[in-house]
């Protein structure tokens, strides 16, 4: 997965060439299709003109002798040519990140007395000391031991912010201990996980032996304080080896802190369980381009607001989660969510192969809680490229109200035959219905929705949206 980052204030052209030599014809798509560039062919070079926006682009260039198409037996992959069609994706990804210039206040003094300005190369923690601010300038830097891996960048509590300049490539993990109200990740550098072995547990010497609360983050707070707000302004992370972000009070997810996350992005996450970032209450997440594998954006908490979310989904878990226990949650907002590629291998509602997804209980016995809810929910512009999942896979656990999905565009179809990943399921099978399922509310109401232009409603849902849902909610939602 190959990717480019640049700044710019003015209409810029983005000049593609092969290495091979070959001319590039006219077989090339960029994606979001939403998205529309100007494009012209001169002398054998694709050049994409990229209009300057203060909410930036975030799009993948791909060509037509370039693609491989998955395909599976509704178990696994098959390489064989059988089984159906999940997934057509680039063998090589170029993913272009053409972002606006920062904000002035997300971008920290280089010679303030404040900052510690690092050298590239092999670093310790205790070269950054207890520098309130730690600023990366370009380079190729690693937190340094003996193999690599076997460490990650421990803050100091006085140290709240982190900057990434743009051509700041740091190997490494960063975790805050900060009580600071406001902490800081910025700039439009990197931070890779790349020396980091899948699901490194800090606490068993960086082996990979999975752990909800040790396995190390790229972006890490254990001890996060009431009212503590991240703000995250420009980073890409690449090569997660693991959930890419959690703010915990030691094994608690707090519901009194928050983030506001823009210009945001992720790539190489082929490992398993490499999730979108939390957003916690009154979150703002917007303009962000996520490459994960597992649940990519989490609504586990009330407020939250996010827009202009591009998501390459692998095949692990749905793309909005809501799950895992019984939540109560309202005013959720998401606009503009553009899916552009989803390689499920097999229809699965544990991990739900869906773009709303609601897992059964993670933890203890199966439980349902009929006095929470989520509620007031409100999505808008969704649209999904290529074979797609199903809009909905939910395992009722509490009640749902309000809730609203407008603007559904399946471009190229919802994935069916005898791999049935295109499917929505709410409650119709023993494993996504728990007893006392049926007494909860269903209030959905979906409108506009249509799958290869043509439209979705009550009446050919079954057939055309792959609709299943529980008789016991009939009269509850509804398709317009």
């Amino acid at each position: 997965m190959a990717w480019t980052q640049f700044e710019h204030s003015q209409d810029v052209d983005v000049r593609i060439l092969r290495r091979d030599g070959q001319a590039l014809g006219d077989q090339v798509v960029i994606r979001p299709t939403a998205d529309t560039f100007e494009t012209q062919h001169v002398a054998g070079a694709l050049v994409i003109r990229v209009p300057a926006d203060p909410h930036g682009h975030r799009f993948s260039v791909e060509f037509a002798d370039d693609l491989y198409t998955y395909r599976s037996d509704g178990v696994n992959y098959k390489t064989d040519g059988s089984g159906e069609v999940v997934s057509i994706e680039p063998r090589n990804a170029l993913v272009i990140f053409a972002s606006a210039f920062l904000p002035d206040e997300m971008v920290p003094s280089l010679d303030g007395p404040d900052t510690k300005v690092m050298t590239p190369g092999a670093f310790s923690v205790a070269d950054i000391g207890a520098a309130p601010i730690v600023y990366f300038p370009p380079g190729v830097y690693w937190i340094d031991s003996e193999p690599l891996g076997l460490t990650h960048i421990k803050l100091d509590p006085a140290t709240y912010w982190v900057h990434l300049a743009p051509g700041a490539f740091v190997k490494g993990a960063v975790e805050y201990t900060t009580s600071n109200k406001d902490f800081y990740a910025t700039g439009h550098g990197v931070l890779s996980g790349e020396i980091y072995v899948y699901q490194a547990n800090v606490e068993a010497g960086y082996k990979g032996e999975k752990s909800d609360l040790t396995s190390l983050r790229l972006w890490w707070h254990r001890s996060v304080q009431a009212g503590q707000v991240w703000h995250c302004a420009g980073p890409t992370i690449s090569s997660p080896p693991f959930n890419t972000m959690d703010l915990k009070d030691g094994s608690i997810d707090r519901d009194d802190i928050s983030v506001n996350i823009f210009d945001y992005k992720q790539v190489g996450a082929f490992f398993m369980q490499t999730d979108g970032p939390q957003m916690y209450n009154n979150g703002v997440v917007h303009d962000v381009f996520y490459h994960c594998n597992d649940d990519g954006i989490k609504t586990y908490h009330s407020g939250i607001t996010a827009s202009r979310l591009t998501i390459w989904k692998v095949h692990n878990n749905a793309i909005v989660q809501m799950g895992w226990q019984p939540r109560d949650v309202h005013d959720v907002t998401i606009d503009s969510l553009y899916i552009i590629h989803a390689r499920y291998r097999r229809s699965e509602t544990y991990v739900p192969s869906a773009i709303f997804g609601a897992s059964p209980i993670y933890n203890g016995e199966p439980r349902l809680d009929p006095s929470m809810s989520i509620r007031g929910i409100s999505v808008s512009n969704v649209i999904c490229e290529g074979p797609c999942p199903g809009l909905f896979r939910l395992t009722p656990l509490q009640n749902y109200a309000e809730f609203t999905v407008s603007g559904v565009r399946y471009v190229d179809g919802l994935i069916g035959g005898s791999v049935p990943i295109g499917d929505s399921i709410i409650a119709t099978t023993p494993d996504t219905t728990y007893p006392g399922a049926e007494d909860l509310t269903m209030g959905l109401a979906i409108s506009d929705w249509t799958v290869k232009g043509e439209k979705v409603t009550m009446e050919n849902a079954g057939i055309l949206g792959q609709w299943n849902v529980n008789a016991a909610y009939d009269g509850q939602w509804s398709i317009s």
